[in-house]
């Protein structure tokens, strides 16, 4: 027999609008019916029965709220990091994460972080639940790309703006809007991610992350083609070549990010 708290396994694909507000509204619709889909997709493609989710802005708020209550803020943080990140199964295993979440407490986070377990409310760990690891694995590789970004961004000087074009995996946007705002305050920048056809755009002390369909940087200025050139024989003037080591160089700036390095190029 099923106990009172334990969820129900449904043969149904949520359907909802692929936004944070959208997927919390699925959360509430599993935590309220007490069912556990087997899929949560923003598009049609599935072999299950369709239940569309319609994005309720209170329901998701009652579960933004309540999660600092039930388990801590640091939970709310991974979880807006889980929806940003590029993560198999994501919404289903947000769900899952939630739902330990709720059942653990607050030792939640450093139980997924660590797989220790101080209370025995739930047997989990990042070893033992393919959800976890999923939304531990994926905030990681987010966050670290996000780190990578910030040193590895590249402008160039287009009418009067600073352009910069990158193809990150996960979606970094949102995560390295601040540090290029407060670096560049007197500026105005785009940095367009190719991967996800996004801009953040940066223009009278406004910030906006907008939809861009196949953004191409318009022809360099013949000024700012002498720039780069300049920065590129700085950047070889000031190598050593007897201590070149190209293994130790990709473990600090990985080949995949040189596409769109100037001193790369």
């Amino acid at each position: 027999m099923m106990e009172k708290n334990e969820f129900r396994n449904i043969d149904i694909c949520y359907r909802y609008d692929g936004s944070f507000y959208g997927l919390l509204s699925c959360v509430f619709e599993s935590f309220e019916k007490k069912e556990m889909p087997l899929q949560i997709k923003s598009d049609d493609i599935t072999m299950f029965q369709l239940k569309n989710i319609e994005t309720d802005e209170k329901k998701a708020e009652r579960i933004i709220s309540a999660i600092p209550k039930k388990i801590d803020y640091e939970a709310l943080k991974y979880l807006r990091l889980a929806y940003l990140a590029n993560i198999e199964e994501k919404e289903i295993s947000i769900i899952h994460f939630l739902k330990e979440g709720f059942k653990c407490g607050k030792n939640f986070i450093q139980l997924i972080e660590t797989g220790w377990c101080p209370v025995k409310k739930v047997v989990t760990g990042s070893t033992r639940n393919k959800h976890l690891e999923r939304v531990q694995k994926g905030v990681n590789l987010l966050t670290l790309e996000a780190q990578r970004f910030i040193q590895f961004v590249r402008f160039s000087i287009v009418d009067d703006a600073l352009i910069s074009v990158i193809e990150p995996k996960a979606y970094v946007l949102p995560l390295i809007a601040n540090h290029f705002v407060e670096r560049y305050p007197n500026e105005k920048f785009l940095i367009y991610d190719k991967t996800h056809q996004m801009g953040l755009m940066y223009f009278n002390n406004e910030i906006s992350i907008e939809y861009i369909e196949n953004y191409q940087i318009p022809t360099l200025s013949e000024e700012e083609k002498d720039y780069q050139k300049l920065w590129k024989l700085f950047y070889d003037t000031v190598a050593i070549e007897e201590r070149r080591n190209e293994r130790c160089r990709m473990n600090f700036m990985p080949k995949k990010y040189w596409k769109n390095i100037t001193e790369m190029n």
